[in-house]
């Protein structure tokens, strides 16, 4: 008996469950692609010169509304209200759109007792426009990083010009400057809805008492709601 028992024929070990599949991430909001009708995404980045925090709300499968607020480590705070439009939806490979943003900066300190503070530092004034184009291509794979081009022209108007010149009269009641702006980066997913972010680029600036070039670089997270 015992030794009929042990010569019963064992039955097969079970298979594994099955692991289920990831879930792409497709939630940007640096680059052109954009969050989806009643989608939302936030941003957050540390970086220099500026901490910011973006909101994207998807108002059509190709149309986002923005909001945000940069910070010069509290020197010059800056509200922002645009818009972002994918024009080229290339699946989930790539994508290509057209940005809008205006904004309204503060200062902590006026203009007059101001030499290489806040408005040189960050090439921003009392009031900003800044229209561009991005770019979005993303690598195979569920968790692939996600690269993102951001180039823009940035028009400020300055509400609070001062005179630097001896004997140069009074200031005119405004005075408008002109700069490029331009970034790289990634966006690396850590899962379904979060990435983490870097982005590095600089700001070419055309205004006579402002820095030449300002290299800008940042990190951050970026997550769906």
């Amino acid at each position: 008996m015992q030794d009929s028992a042990e010569k019963r024929p064992r039955p097969p070990p079970e298979p594994p469950a099955p692991t289920p599949a990831l879930v792409p991430n497709r939630v940007s909001l640096l680059g052109a692609r954009t969050v989806g009708a009643g989608g939302v995404a936030v941003a957050f980045s540390l970086g220099f010169p500026t901490l910011s925090a973006r909101v994207a709300v998807g108002v059509t499968s190709r149309f986002d509304v923005l909001v945000g607020f940069d910070s010069l480590y509290g020197l010059m705070n800056e509200a922002r209200l645009g818009w972002r439009w994918s024009v080229l939806d290339g699946g989930p490979r790539w994508s290509l759109g057209v940005v809008m943003e205006a904004s309204h900066a503060f200062f902590l300190r006026s203009a007059s007792v101001e030499v290489r503070g806040a408005r040189y530092v960050t090439g921003r004034r009392n009031w900003n426009v800044m229209p561009g184009l991005v770019g979005s291509f993303q690598f195979q794979g569920q968790r692939a990083r996600r690269l993102f081009v951001d180039a823009r022209y940035l028009l400020t108007v300055d509400t609070e010009p001062t005179q630097r010149t001896p004997l140069g009269g009074l200031p005119p009641d405004q005075v408008s400057a002109s700069a490029w702006t331009f970034r790289v980066g990634a966006e690396m997913p850590l899962s379904e809805k979060t990435s983490y972010f870097v982005s590095a680029g600089g700001d070419f600036r055309g205004h006579s008492v402002d820095a030449d070039f300002m290299p800008v670089v940042s990190v951050g997270i970026v997550t769906g709601l």
